[in-house]
């Protein structure tokens, strides 16, 4: 029984990496298409745009999702400026907190599994 629950827990870590591969492939996809889109726009622009695109929200409610996350990760002890891949973070975990935990214990929704995922499909100098 034990050998079952493991294996049922391995392929729900399987499945939960998939489809976080599949929103961060699809995020970076539409950062590609509004950089190109709107060339002389800001990173911040693109990030808010792919935010609005990816979760359907409306350019009001995209901002301040942003300014939210921003002041948050502004406390922080050293000042930066806010990454594409911090950005694909809200959107990812966002998504996995809406679709429902398919294994037992939870572990493929721990934090450094998403963001080990994240780290592998979106580069860092965005």
């Amino acid at each position: 029984m034990e050998d079952t629950l493991r294996r049922f827990n391995f392929l729900a870590a399987l499945r939960e990496r998939k489809q976080i591969r599949r929103g961060c492939v699809e995020a970076l996809r539409l950062y590609r298409e509004i950089e190109v889109e709107i060339p002389q726009s800001s990173r911040m622009e693109r990030y808010i745009q792919v935010l609005e695109r990816r979760s359907n929200a409306d350019p009001r409610s995209a901002s301040k999702i942003m300014r939210l996350f921003w002041e948050g990760i502004a406390h922080s002890p050293a000042e930066r400026p806010l990454s594409f891949r911090e950005v694909v973070q809200i959107i990812v975990a966002t998504e996995c907190l809406s679709t429902p935990a398919t294994g037992s214990d939870g572990r493929p929704r721990d934090a450094d599994f998403i963001f080990d995922v994240i780290s592998e499909v979106i580069p860092a100098h965005l």
